[in-house]
């Protein structure tokens, strides 16, 4: 019996100068669903994102979009969907059409190519301001109520942990912008890990301080449900910032 393999064979490319290169279909194959599955997951997003922000605009009453917090959220799911989109519309472009991505010959990108990657990044580095100053403001919701001692320990490191995250975010920003337009990896590149390291440090933070008033309210009511009276709008805050902060926190450490 022969010992071909069809879905292991390969075919050659022949790139500009003259070289050939060889492609494994098998390696195609799961490139391609790689790229599959990224789209499913933008895609997810967006609609998430989308249907949250229309959620919000439809349910809110008008009288409260006055509040400066509300529209922070409205337009960081703005934001998050343009950003989304941007990221979707990537694999329709030069970037990864067949020869180019293959061969890595990246000479016939557009101008339009370069502009949308760009403007991919800026957005995340909106969306990353955003999510960091609607955490702060939530935080300083909890934190007032502290004795004046702790309320001012707490809003100082919560400026600082958002600070931080903001600064190291634009820096990588600036690299990486940089990186896309001379189509090269970002130099030097130990500021995309500190990057990530500093924002999911302020992540676990935020987590841990919404959490700590999460725990402090279980043990004076001895229960995450309401008492007779009923759970006030801060407690409620409480309880839902500390549950949802969990989230991010597990794909942070991810």
């Amino acid at each position: 019996m022969s010992s071909f393999d069809p879905f292991r064979q390969t075919f050659e490319l022949v790139k500009a100068d003259g070289n050939i290169i060889k492609v494994d279909v098998a390696v195609l194959d799961s490139a391609s669903q790689e790229n599959l599955g990224i789209c499913t997951n933008y895609g997810s997003q967006i609609g998430a994102s989308f249907m949250m922000l229309l959620t919000i605009v439809a349910m809110t009453p008008s009288i409260k979009l006055i509040k400066v917090s509300l529209w922070i959220h409205i337009l960081a799911l703005i934001a998050s969907t343009i950003r989304m989109t941007l990221l979707a519309v990537y694999f329709t472009s030069n970037w990864t059409n067949f020869y180019a991505y293959w061969a890595q010959d990246y000479s016939r990108i557009t101008a339009g190519d370069f502009h949308r990657s760009v403007a991919t990044e800026t957005m995340s580095l909106i969306l990353l301001i955003l999510v960091q100053v609607s955490l702060g403001i939530q935080a300083w919701a909890l934190v007032n109520l502290l004795p004046g001692y702790w309320k001012w320990f707490f809003t100082g490191l919560s400026c600082f942990v958002s600070t931080a995250a903001i600064a190291w975010r634009i820096a990588f920003s600036v690299i990486q912008v940089e990186a896309i337009l001379l189509i090269a990896l970002p130099n030097p590149d130990w500021i995309r890990y500190q990057s990530t390291i500093i924002g999911a440090v302020s992540v676990f933070y935020y987590c841990a301080l919404f959490n700590i008033k999460l725990l402090m309210h279980l043990i004076k009511n001895r229960g995450i449900l309401p008492t007779r009276h009923g759970l006030n709008a801060m407690e409620v805050l409480v309880i839902t910032n500390g549950l949802l902060m969990m989230v991010p926190a597990v794909f942070a450490a991810l």
